[in-house]
Order: structure tokens, then sequence, then C-alpha cells
């Protein structure tokens, strides 16, 4: 994956063939975890309230992502140039690539068990921790990639 053009209105990437099917199942994997529910108090009334309206915001702001991450994997986005694919993508939805990216990497980690090291021998993993692993780590390569390629990365 490499940035071929920046403008003030968004990036475009060429990617190879690899990179945009992981892309794609990747995103299609959004999100990978139930939402957790977040616990303010269980005797205040009005923080079981706020508890309520946060969220309900969270779940909304999640199905917003959840559109976003389908959006950006459709099929429409990725031109065909050459032997690999052109990915434009604009200034917002770069940012909402990023937060889903980073909501799949850090729930895969947190299904993992949040473990220190991030290197661990996946022989010892069930499937299902196996999953994660990957998923984590190729998350985790792109969100690299979409970070640092317009600082000058490689």
């Amino acid at each position: 994956m490499k940035l071929v053009k920046k403008t003030n209105k968004g990036f475009q990437y060429e990617l190879n063939q690899e990179d945009v099917h992981s892309l794609r199942f990747l995103l299609k994997q959004f999100p990978i975890s139930a939402l957790s529910r977040v616990a303010i108090s269980k005797t205040d009334t009005e923080a079981i309230e706020r508890e309520k309206l946060l969220n309900e915001s969270l779940a909304a702001h999640r199905e917003e992502l959840k559109r976003k991450a389908q959006n950006l994997a459709s099929a429409d986005k990725f031109k065909v140039s050459g032997g690999s694919q052109s990915y434009s993508i604009s200034l917002e939805a770069r940012e909402a690539m990023l937060q889903i990216l980073n909501d799949i990497r850090v729930e895969s980690w947190r299904s993992l068990g949040e473990p220190e090291n991030l290197e661990m021998n996946i022989l010892n993993l069930s499937k299902e921790k196996v999953r994660y692993y990957h998923l984590m780590h190729v998350a985790g390569y792109f969100e690299y990639h979409f970070l640092n390629l317009e600082e000058g990365g490689k």
C-alpha cells in the first residue's frame, strides 16, 4: 500500500490485490464484538438516566460507523489501475476509517485478554483467539499506513 496523491480534499492510495482483499474483509468484520454497556451508577437516579443516554449515543455512533465501514469496503471505492487498485478517500472518510480500524484493533486485543506482549505464540491460542490475533495485526497494519504514509512513511 502506498500513497499516490494527497490533496486538501483527501488521499489516493495504490493497493495490491492482497491489500484490497484484506482491507475489504477487515471492514466487513466491523463491529467485531458486541457493544459493552457503560455503567455509571446503580443507585443514583440522575446517573442512571445519563448512563441510558450515553449508551444510546454510543450505540447510534457505532451504527453510523458500521454504515461507514460498509461504504468504505464497497467495490466501487476500488478502481483497477494496471496490476494494482486505486483507493481514494476523503479527509472525513479517512477519520472514520481510522476510528473503525482502531476499534477493530482494540476490541481484538480485549478479546485476547488484553495481553502486554502482542507477539504471542498463536499455536497456544484457540481458533477464535487466532482470529482476533490476526484481526488485531491486520487492523494495525492498515492503521499504520493510513497514519504514516502521508508523513512520508513506507
